[in-house]
């Protein structure tokens, strides 16, 4: 098996699209024998040909001569380790060709949700709903709730992502919003947000999102992740062109200016968000206290002792969150 593999590797080098592009038959045609191979726990020869199939896009893989058996893939009495196979493949499904078949979105919805939330499947699973989303929202809309869980995993995409690409257009990150459910919508702009893509026809909509879905004491948590979030993107960012194009050489100055113009406007954006949200007391008093440092530093918070009108110690928090824990027990200010 590990001879197979090496021949298999050699075959795909990802290096040389242009044999890549006259192979294309032979490597879509081996995506069945690489998914069998999954029940052995056999990961590499799946692993090669989901390299290549990233790296061909967006030339064509053969799909046609393997959708029966895709279809087979899914249905219900498939083993979950072949279901599990499925996931790791199908953000290599040419979905924007499949958007009209909602038969196999909604198998593909169905498969995902019985197969076991792990990191290592998480991110074909997260990829491939942001494709789906993409090309066809409506089909999700039944599953809401269940199959975009998949994006609290939080897992790590690869630079040549697909589905991030498409996963910042407007559309999707509106269905994000209308979830309302903000650890999803939290988890989805920490996924899209790379220094990878540059965001598409949803940025402004991310820009409102932070503004108005963030906002308030009690999400204090929440817009520390993305800060946190920011501020490695444009750590990234600025390692220079150079560093990026190890893994994107067809990267250019104006791309990475780009990214800098937006992560940084987002990252202006959520600031300000924080600060409005420390200065207003729910009540309406303005309370002036020390703002977020714009670096979001992790650090051990400082204890904070706050008497209240019974015995209550609050130890471990920031201290922005002493407003709102004064505001929550009873006092009544007049």
């Amino acid at each position: 098996m590990d001879l197979i593999s090496k021949k298999l590797t050699a075959l795909i080098d990802a290096r040389d699209r242009d044999t890549l592009g006259r192979k294309r038959k032979a490597i879509t045609l081996l995506f069945p024998y690489a998914v069998w191979q999954e029940r052995s726990e056999q990961y590499k020869i799946l692993d090669a040909l989901s390299r290549a199939a990233r790296t061909l896009r967006p030339m064509r893989l053969m799909w046609y001569h393997v959708e029966p058996f895709l279809g087979t893939l899914l249905n219900d009495t498939s083993r979950i380790s072949l279901k599990r196979a499925a996931m790791l493949v199908s953000p290599c499904f040419p979905w924007d060709e499949w958007r009209h078949r909602k038969d196999l979105i909604q198998t593909w919805v169905t498969t995902a949700s019985v197969v076991p939330k792990d990191e290592q499947v998480a991110p074909s699973v997260v990829e491939t709903l942001l494709q789906i989303a993409y090309h066809n929202f409506a089909s999700l809309q039944p599953n809401n709730g269940e199959i975009w869980s998949w994006l609290t995993i939080q897992p790590s995409l690869p630079p040549t992502c697909w589905g991030r690409y498409l996963g910042s257009d407007f559309d999707v990150v509106q269905a994000a919003r209308k979830l309302r459910d903000i650890e999803i919508l939290k988890s989805y702009l920490v996924i899209v947000w790379s220094e990878w893509d540059s965001l598409g026809s949803g940025f402004f909509t991310m820009y409102d999102s932070v503004r108005e879905d963030f906002s308030g004491t009690e999400l204090y948590f929440h817009r520390a992740d993305l800060a946190q979030r920011l501020d490695h993107v444009l750590g990234q960012l600025d390692k220079g062109l150079e560093y990026l194009r190890q893994h994107r050489p067809e990267l250019g100055e104006d791309d990475v200016q780009e990214r800098k113009d937006q992560y940084g406007k987002l990252r202006a954006i959520l600031l300000e968000a924080d600060r409005l949200a420390f200065t207003r007391a729910p009540s309406g008093l303005i309370v002036h206290i020390n703002p977020l440092t714009p670096a979001y530093p992790h650090r051990n918070p400082p204890e904070v002792h706050v008497c209240a009108p019974y015995p209550v110690s609050v130890v471990g928090f920031p201290g922005h969150l002493v407003l709102y824990i004064l505001n929550t027990l009873v006092w009544d200010l007049p």
